[in-house]
């Protein structure tokens, strides 16, 4: 079975787009951490820029680091899963693709707002929404190959 991309595949890439456009953000809210506890660059949050912070403010700097860290640790997994599963189901995709990014939004208020206990509102949505496109994926991929 062939896989034709119809017009819904848009709605997987405005999806795509979304989550690399918040990945984007995420990163430009170090680029302001910076800026405001000045930590300069090759500085991540254990140099010596760092070691001049408060505890209060170095934890600070590094729950915003660590919210943009962890997002390109994921961001490039996620946007194979979305696309993969856009290319059999674009609608339902793009539904798990946004849900994810929901679940981003609530991992990083929590994890800069509360440190690393807060992250909890939003982690499980994430892996649910993630594991989610790669199932769909996966299932798909399984019944239009191996089991057609």
């Amino acid at each position: 079975m062939a896989i034709v991309i119809g017009s819904n595949f848009g709605y997987t890439v405005i999806a795509a787009v979304g989550i690399t456009l918040q990945c984007f953000a995420t990163a430009m809210g170090v680029n302001g951490a910076r800026k405001k506890y000045n930590v300069k660059f090759p500085d991540n949050g254990g140099g010596r820029y760092s070691d001049k912070l408060s505890d209060e403010d170095w934890v600070a700097f590094n729950n915003i680091k660590r919210t943009s860290d962890n997002y390109l640790e994921q961001v490039g997994m996620v946007l194979v899963a979305l696309v993969l599963a856009g290319l059999y189901q674009p609608k339902l995709a793009a539904s798990f693709g946004a849900t994810y990014m929901l679940g981003r939004f609530a991992y990083a208020r929590g994890y800069v707002a509360g440190g690393a206990d807060r992250r909890i509102y939003g982690a499980p949505v994430m892996g649910v929404s993630f594991l989610a496109m790669v199932i769909t994926a996966g299932y798909n991929a399984v019944t239009t190959t191996i089991l057609a």
